[in-house]
């Protein structure tokens, strides 16, 4: 029975805002090594080995990193997944208006808050439903040529504030020095438009660690060829960006795997930020706990 699997969803949060917490779903601050406030209940991204000081170039991944290093500290799941708080799974199958769309002919859908009926499509009966009978779950993928780009490097190139074409040159070069087994899946990024958006993913242990040696070892060494020093806030978050290109590569390798069951869903964006819970704030010598 599905309800018998292990699954474990982290939910990452930089700010407190609307907390969703589930047997399955745990939420996590991201960042808190720089942070001046932490979250009580929450897991935390500093505790045990992390990367969480590096969250403004890795953004979300810190708490990817954690779980991969920490892993009993979670439960030890068969299943391990993440979201973001404004970024879900739409778990019970949801079809939205295809007008309302966060990209154009894409498969993420606006909502503009976070309250009891929207609860309903990430309840976790439904997530035991997805989950049931496959290997790894991801966001439907997205074509950019949807977007008025030719590809993914073009695409890539546009985003604001980033050092786009010499970042992604260094990024290519690097899967292809050090990721000789994905030279196709690469290409598809190098050259094609399809990729997988927004860092989310639910896969099988052994699919994750897999995923994470591959990520971790290719960002690492993209990270020590980039001079980060006079980037701003958003120049930073380079890694994080890229961290979209390896699911995508790591997802293209498995589809091609015999016996390995992918779920393609779609999902959902909260594109107007919830009011922050009403929480009291306790003091600590170096930081707030609220």
């Amino acid at each position: 029975m599905a309800n018998n699997l292990t699954i474990k969803i982290l939910l990452t949060y930089h700010e407190r805002n609307h907390i969703i917490s589930s047997d399955i779903i745990s939420p996590i601050q991201t960042g808190c090594t720089l942070s001046p406030v932490i979250f009580k209940h929450m897991l935390q991204d500093d505790d045990g080995e992390n990367i969480s000081i590096d969250n403004p170039r890795y953004c979300e991944l810190t708490a990817q990193y954690w779980a991969w290093k920490n892993y009993e500290k979670i439960g030890n799941p068969e299943y391990i997944g993440f979201m973001h708080w404004r970024r879900h799974f739409m778990f019970d199958g949801y079809e939205g208006n295809p007008k309302n769309v966060w990209l154009t002919n894409g498969n993420v859908y606006l909502f503009d808050k976070i309250d009891q009926n929207y609860l309903e499509h990430i309840k976790d009966e439904y997530i035991y439903d997805a989950v049931r009978d496959c290997d790894c779950i991801v966001i439907k993928p997205y074509d950019v040529k949807n977007i008025c780009s030719q590809n993914i490097k073009e695409q890539f190139i546009k985003l604001p504030g980033l050092y786009h074409k010499e970042i992604f040159e260094i990024f290519i070069k690097t899967l292809k020095k050090h990721a000789p087994n994905f030279l196709d899946e690469i290409e598809l990024i190098e050259n094609g438009s399809v990729q997988y958006l927004c860092n989310m993913f639910i896969m099988r242990k052994d699919l994750f660690f897999e995923y994470n040696e591959l990520c971790f070892s290719i960002l690492n060494e993209v990270d020590k060829q980039v001079d980060h020093s006079q980037m701003d806030e958003i120049q930073m978050r380079f890694l994080g960006y890229l961290g979209e290109f390896l699911l995508s590569i790591f997802i293209f390798n498995l589809k091609k795997r015999d016996r390995i069951r992918i779920k393609e869903l779609n999902g959902s964006f909260i594109y107007q930020p919830p009011q922050v819970q009403p929480i009291p704030t306790y003091k600590h010598p170096s930081r707030a706990y609220l």
